[in-house]
């Protein structure tokens, strides 16, 4: 049975990998640069290794004379961007040599010969720059050390590997959890999910694409795999039942994660149910493949020109590219039986899920709560670059099903509060005192948080609000329960919900049902939201673009709100299936 579906697994991912070298044709240019068809700034960044990458696993499984013009086309323009040390930056150069590596250690031996003695020199002779700018830096400077060692440019570093290693090592959480805005100087409490994936990511494609560890870089890889292992024990948590990644804060749901989780779940994978997980993740981003072969960015279906979800340093190219680029190396796990040894692993096996499951890590800010087919995240406190608020539900699945609920999204921590608030895409209580002066869930010390049967309950307060919110999950609801007791007199108090009114395919039709309730109609599902306690339960007028899940809104519970300070405000909020 494993077997047999790690076959049809497989074929799927050389299919996605084969069709994707007529988008590279299309793309490059007759002097060989790949630039974003759809941007101006920044455009060509690395795309052109990790097309190296891809086209060296398409090749691998099947050579052809436009597979191997392509790859030796890409191969020439990272060599041609990595000389330009004025022109391009440092980091995106440390992307180039690592992913040009790559490319060379995955490609046909009479490719790899021939681009080595076209190349090798160079690629030897280059001396990366680069300063650790974050957790993720280290690790593709760490793997570059090895790349060049295995393809006999040079001998790896030894120095350089550990410093970088425990440079990683440092990042990693009690938790697991490795925090990304970590540099050189100082840390800061960044937390992204994304990136924690991803540096796991690099440390796999390490691990994949080494065929031969000399016994003295053996003390490395070890080291490397109990950090992976460390790190998928958290990862796991954030997993949904139907593949899915929960993520919040920089480069959540930018489309490279798709294909950091599908190398990662396919290298823990141990039996069957884990490896039909790592194919249910394969097939996530499968649905918004666009009619010209290239993916939506973030996961919806609108065009890429209009950057739904985007951080400003998204592209279609590069992550199109980096996603696929995780692909060949799960396609390449896969094959090889490459897995993560059973001696490794964890006291407690990391691909546990019996029964019902809270997580709770205070150290990375998130909590996780799973039973059957109910899901869900939670924000503990807002953390540095302020993406999303405190006690912030996220990724919601009931029955594995995704509601029209928006992930949450606040504009960049340049705006101005009061901005952030009305244009921001997020869930949490709105309170306007009598000064004029908002709040809403901003605590950047964790809320204290208790699983209870069916989700979690918060708490959390400032000198001007204290706050007890319980958020539960079931197969058919998902319901918000609310405190409030304000510290100072309140003008008015608002329950704001994110809704998706459109995601490019399916839009949202509401119904109001009076001033309490709503239905609501999207994809062919049919919901109710209610809270009894509102004066009046609206959707607002203002379409967002700041959520990847596509153009959302928010729904605004409108609460009677007391002056005096002390009482508190109770009301609850539940979106149900109809």
């Amino acid at each position: 049975m494993t077997q047999d579906t790690i076959g049809s697994l497989t074929s799927q991912m050389r299919e996605t990998l084969d069709r994707y070298v007529a988008v590279i044709r299309q793309w490059t240019t007759p002097d060989g640069k790949l630039p974003d068809p759809y941007e101006s700034i920044y455009t060509e960044n690395y795309a052109p290794a990790n097309a190296a990458v891809i086209l060296a696993a398409v090749g691998a499984n099947g050579r052809t004379d436009e597979v191997t013009r392509l790859l030796d086309t890409m191969i020439g323009r990272t060599v041609e961007l990595l000389g330009n040390k004025a022109g391009v930056t440092p980091f995106c150069r440390v992307f180039l040599y690592h992913y040009g590596l790559m490319a060379l250690l995955l490609a046909p031996e009479a490719d790899r010969d021939a681009l080595l003695q076209r190349h090798g020199s160079f690629f030897s002779g280059y001396e990366d720059d680069c300063p650790i700018v974050n957790t993720n830096c280290a690790a593709l400077q760490w793997a570059m050390e090895l790349f060049t060692e295995a393809l006999g440019l040079r001998a790896a570093d030894e120095r350089r590997l550990e410093r970088r290693l425990a440079f990683i090592a440092a990042a990693q959480l009690s938790s697991g959890f490795i925090n990304d805005e970590v540099d050189e100087r100082q840390s800061h409490d960044g937390m992204p999910i994304a990136y924690h994936a991803f540096t796991l990511f690099l440390l796999v494609g390490a691990l994949a694409a080494v065929d031969r560890w000399p016994e003295r870089l053996s003390a490395f890889r070890d080291e490397a795999r109990r950090i992976v292992d460390r790190g998928l024990s958290w990862l796991r948590r954030a997993v949904a039942p139907d593949g899915s990644l929960a993520m919040a804060e920089r480069s959540g749901y930018q489309m490279f994660t798709w294909g950091a989780l599908v190398a990662l779940l396919s290298y823990a994978a141990r039996n069957g149910e884990d490896v039909a997980l790592a194919a249910d993740a394969y097939r996530q981003w499968l649905p918004y493949e666009h009619e010209d072969g290239t993916y939506g960015c973030t996961p919806n279906h609108l065009p890429h020109s209009l950057r739904v979800g985007y951080e400003t340093y998204t592209h279609l190219n590069m992550y199109n590219l980096l996603g696929l680029t995780g692909i060949a190396v799960a396609l390449r796990l896969l094959e090889r039986g490459e897995r993560l040894r059973e001696d490794e692993r964890l006291d407690a096996p990391w691909m546990a899920t019996a029964g019902d499951d809270a997580f709770v890590d205070t150290d990375s800010g998130y909590a996780f709560y799973r039973s059957g087919g109910g899901f869900f995240g939670c924000t503990l406190r807002m953390h540095n670059r302020r993406y999303t608020p405190a006690m912030q539900g996220f990724h919601f699945r009931m029955q594995g099903e995704r509601p029209p609920l928006a992930e949450p999204r606040l504009p960049d921590r340049s705006v101005p509060p009061e901005r952030s608030i009305r244009e921001g895409i997020w869930e949490g209580y709105w309170v306007t005192d009598e000064s004029g002066t908002d709040h809403f869930p901003n605590f950047i010390d964790n809320a204290v948080c208790s699983p209870i049967p069916g989700g979690l309950v918060l708490l959390a307060g400032n000198d001007g609000i204290r706050c007890e919110k319980t958020v539960t999950v079931s197969s058919d609801r998902i319901v918000w329960q609310y405190a409030l007791v304000a510290k100072r007199p309140v003008a008015s108090c608002r329950h704001a919900v994110p809704l998706l009114v459109h995601d490019g395919r399916s839009p949202l039709r509401v119904e109001s049902l009076g001033a309490s309730r709503l239905r609501l109609e999207f994809a062919g599902r049919a919901y109710e939201l209610a809270c009894c306690e509102a004066e009046s339960l609206d959707l607002e007028l203002h379409r967002s673009l700041l959520s990847p899940s596509g153009v959302a809104a928010k729904v605004l519970a409108v609460l009677p709100a007391p002056a005096e300070p002390g009482r508190a405000i109770r009301w609850t909020t539940v979106l149900r299936k109809l």
